[in-house]
């Protein structure tokens, strides 16, 4: 059935003009139509302004069937979370609230807890237990805006859990009405049973995890955190030139906690994108910028546990392709809200709210490689959109803190 959305005060398209992405000082244009109109199925068909669709009414061009009047309503392309680990057993409130006390999370990680506190509970998790956590959290970034996802594996540390985990992102993605992407990140940390032996469990991941992962097709991106007190430049190469070889694209963590290197690393061997970046160097912004991998930023995790943020004005300025993602995971940021991560972008990277909403739309999705069939509000992309209750788009950033999505589309059907 096709439908109208007519009378829409705000109208954010995000128009890439045919491009999957905008770099530098092009993220500014979102291409925003006061009075706006769009025409829908499950794909964009139309959009201008109210003027222009009674001209295509009048003149036979248009029958209208369903009609939805959204005076005083922004309508925006849905939120593109490109970076989560929603997937996971357990939890780490005390080890939150330990934090708050002042023992850092480096400290917490070097004490056994951290990452591997997630892997004891996801160990013992069901493929069915872990489903219910993923929903639960993905229903809720849907009523908040979120219409694709990407999630990570990464706390089972050995083949049997990694596997159960992509498993149980299988079933999310079967079970609902969103895009997901999936990524193998069996590179994460390294498990208590080969702490002290890196190079077993290096082999694991190549030689057993990773092959396993194409033929069970439970992944399209191989991850691994290359940063200091993880995986070494050399360690981590190993791993992603395993996934290249087994025909999976590459999302890598970079330079969260040290300037080590790694951003560098992920250009030259092709990645999609390059997260975090709190510690990235001028070299590493360069790369950049002179590759197209793109920069996804999580200022979600630098206010969770009190990191400096990274340098969203310096990669913009220089002509980087940015996203924003969320980082949903239980233990650096646990929110699954795309509109606290826009807030926190806008307020402590100095980004502007048009830079925000394209990092969080068209180039989150070009991070995970859909930028050609969402992101943007044009025709001939599938319609997923959010109508929120605030007369311009900048209401999402001056009144914060609340929900202000009133209605999520997927595929051209209202979700929420």
């Amino acid at each position: 059935m096709t439908t109208i959305i007519t009378n829409i005060s705000s109208l954010v398209t995000v128009n890439s003009d045919g491009k999957k992405h905008k770099a530098g000082r092009d993220m500014q244009n979102i291409g925003e139509i006061q009075n706006g109109a769009m025409i829908f199925d499950k794909e964009i068909k139309w959009v201008g302004t109210v003027e222009q669709l009674k001209q295509q009414i009048s003149q036979g061009l248009i029958t209208p069937t369903k009609i939805i009047d959204a005076k005083g309503k922004t309508v925006l392309p849905g939120f593109v979370d490109s970076h989560t680990h929603i997937v996971f057993g357990g939890n780490r409130s005390l080890e939150f609230a330990r934090r708050l006390r002042g023992v850092t999370y480096q400290q917490i990680a070097e004490e056994g807890g951290g990452i591997l506190t997630t892997v004891k509970g996801t160990r013992e998790a069901t493929v069915e237990e872990l489903v219910e956590t993923g929903r639960k959290i993905a229903n809720n970034a849907i009523k908040h805006g979120t219409t694709a996802f990407e999630m990570k594996s990464g706390y089972g540390l050995s083949t049997e859990s990694e596997i159960k985990l992509l498993e149980a992102i299988k079933q999310l993605r079967n079970e609902l009405p969103v895009h997901i992407s999936s990524t193998f990140l069996g590179a994460h940390d390294f498990p208590p049973e080969f702490r002290n032996n890196h190079d077993g469990y290096i082999d694991l991941i190549c030689n057993e995890m990773i092959p396993l992962v194409k033929e069970k097709k439970l992944a399209e991106f191989c991850d691994a955190f290359i940063d200091k007190g993880y995986y070494s430049l050399d360690e981590g190469e190993r791993v992603l030139k395993s996934g290249l070889e087994h025909g999976l694209k590459l999302k890598v963590h970079c330079d969260e906690l040290a300037d080590f290197g790694s951003t560098k690393l992920a250009t030259n061997l092709g990645a999609v994108s390059a997260d975090h970046l709190l510690f990235v160097s001028d070299e590493g912004i360069n790369a950049l910028k002179q590759s197209g991998t793109v920069a996804t930023l999580l200022p979600g995790t630098a206010y969770f546990i009190r990191m400096p943020y990274a340098p969203a004005r310096k990669l913009i300025d220089s002509g980087c392709i940015v996203a924003l993602a969320s980082d949903c995971n239980p233990g650096s940021c646990f929110t699954e809200n795309m509109q606290t991560i826009l807030s926190l972008a806008v307020i402590n990277m100095n980004m502007s709210a048009e830079e925000a909403i394209t990092a969080a739309t068209l180039n989150g999705a070009a991070a995970i490689c859909q930028s050609d069939k969402m992101g943007s509000l044009e025709a001939g992309k599938i319609a997923n959109f959010i109508i929120a209750d605030v007369p311009s788009y900048t209401d999402l950033f001056y009144h914060f803190g609340i929900n202000h999505v009133e209605e999520t589309w997927v595929n051209g059907a209202m979700v929420v």
